[in-house]
C-alpha cells in the first residue's frame, strides 16, 4: 500500500502546494521533504518499501541503490527545450533562444531502456518574450502536468502507463541484476 511520497524539490516553497495537491487525492499520504541528495540518504529505509519518489523541477541524481528500494516507484517532472531533446538548453552556445519546449514525466530507472514517459506536453513562447517571462510559462505548463497528473501520481498503482516507452518494459528488480 501507497503510504508515503518522498517529494524532491528545487525550492523548498514548493513542497507544500504540491503535497496539498496530492493529499486531495489521497488523505492517508505521509510526505518527506528532499531538497538534495543527503536529504534522500537521511531517509529510513524501512519507509522506502512502501514510498514513491517524484521529483519535481530539481536536477538531483538519485542514488540507484535508493531507486531500487522504492515500491512505487520514481518519477521526474522537467522542462526541457526541443530543440535539445532530452538535454538541458545548451549554455550561451549561439543567441539562438529556445520557441518551444517539452514539460516531461518520465519514470526514473537505472536501466535506460525501462524509462518511459508518462505525461507530455509543449508549450510555445512568443517571439520577443523575456526571459523571466519564458521561465514563468514554461513552469507553469509544468506545474499544469503534475496538477493533470496528480490523481495517478497519489493512487497505488505501482507503475504509471507510458505514453512513450518499449512496449515490453516492465519495473525491473533487484533479481534482474544478476
Amino acid at each position: 500500500m501507497l503510504k508515503t511520497i518522498i517529494l524532491l524539490t528545487d525550492t523548498v516553497q514548493q513542497q507544500q502546494p504540491l503535497a496539498n495537491l496530492l493529499r486531495e487525492h489521497n488523505r492517508e499520504l505521509a510526505f518527506v521533504s528532499a531538497l538534495r541528495a543527503q536529504d534522500l540518504s537521511a531517509i529510513d529505509p524501512e519507509i522506502l518499501s512502501e514510498a514513491r519518489l517524484v521529483s519535481f523541477a530539481a536536477d538531483v541524481a538519485v542514488p540507484e541503490k535508493f531507486l531500487l528500494q522504492l515500491g512505487y516507484g520514481a518519477y521526474k517532472f522537467y522542462a526541457a527545450a526541443t530543440q535539445y531533446p532530452g538535454l538541458p538548453q545548451a549554455p550561451d552556445e549561439s543567441d539562438e533562444t529556445p520557441s518551444c519546449y517539452s514539460v516531461i514525466a518520465q519514470s526514473m530507472m537505472i536501466w535506460p531502456d525501462f524509462k518511459k514517459v508518462v505525461g507530455l506536453e509543449t508549450v510555445t513562447i512568443p517571439d520577443g518574450t523575456a526571459a523571466a517571462e519564458r521561465e514563468r510559462l514554461v513552469f507553469t505548463r509544468l506545474a499544469h502536468l503534475f496538477w493533470r497528473m496528480s490523481i495517478m501520481i497519489a493512487g497505488e498503482v505501482t507503475d504509471l502507463p507510458g505514453i512513450i516507452g518499449s512496449a515490453e518494459s516492465q519495473r525491473p528488480t533487484l533479481a534482474m541484476m544478476n
